[in-house]
């Protein structure tokens, strides 16, 4: 007889990155956490853009791949590239995949991500990422 898996899916989940960057350094806290599918990240796109008229401190957008990889998806990339060209301004994506906390930078409507080298997850949501590169 099979055993039945008892493991059950995890979903992904997001925050918004709310902070600023100043030359090669980007700090930033992570804010309103949501959950999505196994695949598919959810997250309240009317706060975000309400957050970025108000305030313009919105840098990029945080989410996990549980069982993936730590590296943008079609879907990421598309969907980082709309936010871009809405907001007109470089942001981050950062994906957490089984402890692994990757980093890229997104410039325009036509990036493709470009790996920033160092990231990390601090206590209390902070995150801090250096990026030395010039943008694509």
């Amino acid at each position: 007889m099979a055993r039945a898996s008892t493991k059950r899916s995890v979903g992904e989940r997001c925050w918004t990155l709310v902070g600023h960057r100043q030359g090669a350094f980007w700090c930033a806290r992570r804010r309103r956490p949501a959950r999505g599918e196994p695949d598919r990240v959810a997250f309240d796109s009317a706060w975000v853009l309400a957050r970025e008229e108000s305030k313009g401190d919105v840098v990029g957008f945080y989410h996990t791949h549980p069982g993936g990889t730590p590296r943008p998806s079609v879907r990421d990339v598309k969907t980082m590239r709309a936010w871009v060209g809405s907001f007109g301004k470089p942001l981050l994506c950062l994906i957490e995949s089984d402890g692994i906390l990757s980093a890229f930078r997104f410039d325009d409507d036509a990036s493709t991500g470009a790996a920033v080298r160092d990231c990390a997850l601090l206590p209390h949501g902070i995150v801090m990422a250096f990026d030395p590169q010039e943008p694509d």
